[in-house]
């Protein structure tokens, strides 16, 4: 959607009457946009009804007016980025579950027959934008350690339910899926940050590629995949034995097209906390002492992993 100047002076008169501080101004602010006269404008010059807000060109257009939103709002040095990034979460809550909902049902038809190939690209065209919603998630937990889970899902579930009123549990569930990943590698990065490796964030193209981190290592990007359990690390070492035994939490994923090159390979990490470490924070909140033992040992695991892949 190609905003208006009219659109963008709405947001700015909309960014002058309320900074949200919380995630209930948050939610004002963006069930504010649907009463506004330019969004209501806007949605009719691309033909979408504003009185349902169940398709999905609406929940594309909510999530447009949220960016232009935060163009104007969000780049004000004096606005505090995280109050515009709540916003920024909530009006693309909606367009999150659309998403998700056409991933699901194309991968729930991949295992009754072969997919077309016209299907498979319709079907990954969504993923980029899962992967970016969750990376703004991941950015927020980041920056907010002390916030509370609970808050944020509420607020992200009430919004979504204003578009899915009778998918009640897809909503829940896809909101519980993306906060759970993007807490993981939010407190992940939050420890790695105490180590000498030299990482950063991956992009969205790494991300696709299992690199939620990527590990500089003798000039190679390595990915690493970052897990909420042992679980798939289990899967890929055929079993829980060797994980016990060498104490370990990592494997390498290796697939038949590598075809040599180590950075095609991804570490698969669990760091080493549960859900149960977090509780409600988004943050681990630990003595300083065992915070640093947790760094200490995501790097050895990561070093461990160097040492298998020979580099």
């Amino acid at each position: 959607m190609i905003l208006s100047q009219e659109l963008k002076e709405s947001t700015r008169n909309n960014s002058e009457r309320l900074s949200p501080s919380s995630w209930n101004e948050a939610s004002r602010v963006v069930r504010g946009f649907t009463t506004e006269p330019a969004f209501i404008e806007a949605l009719g010059s691309e033909g979408v009804s504003p009185t349902d807000s169940t398709t999905v060109e609406y929940a594309n257009a909510l999530s447009a007016y949220a960016e232009s939103y935060y163009s104007v709002y969000g780049q004000d040095e004096s606005t505090d980025p995280n109050q515009s990034t709540q916003i920024r979460l909530l009006a693309s809550a909606p367009r999150l579950i659309h998403s998700q909902k056409e991933i699901n049902f194309y991968q729930s038809e991949g295992k009754k027959r072969n997919l077309t190939t016209e299907e498979k690209t319709y079907c990954n065209s969504f993923k980029p934008y899962l992967v970016w919603y969750n990376q703004l998630l991941s950015d927020y937990d980041f920056a907010n350690p002390t916030g509370k889970m609970s808050e944020m899902s509420k607020a992200l579930t009430e919004q979504s339910l204003l578009s899915f009123p009778y998918d009640s549990p897809l909503v829940e569930s896809s909101i519980r899926k993306r906060m759970r990943g993007a807490r993981t590698e939010a407190v992940s990065q939050q420890l790695l940050s105490r180590t000498s490796l030299d990482y950063s964030p991956g992009t969205a193209n790494d991300d696709l590629q299992g690199g939620d981190v990527i590990v500089i290592h003798k000039g190679l990007r390595i990915k690493v995949d970052l897990k909420s359990s042992l679980d798939p690390i289990a899967t890929i070492r055929g079993g829980y034995d060797k994980i016990f035994k060498d104490r370990i939490c990592y494997a390498i994923s290796k697939k038949a097209s590598n075809h040599g090159n180590k950075e095609n390979y991804v570490i698969v990490l669990f760091p080493g906390f549960t859900d149960s470490d977090l509780g409600d924070s988004l943050g681990l909140h630990l003595p300083e002492k065992d915070m640093q033992s947790r760094a200490e040992n995501i790097e050895r695991q990561i070093r461990l992993a160097f040492r298998e892949l020979r580099l």
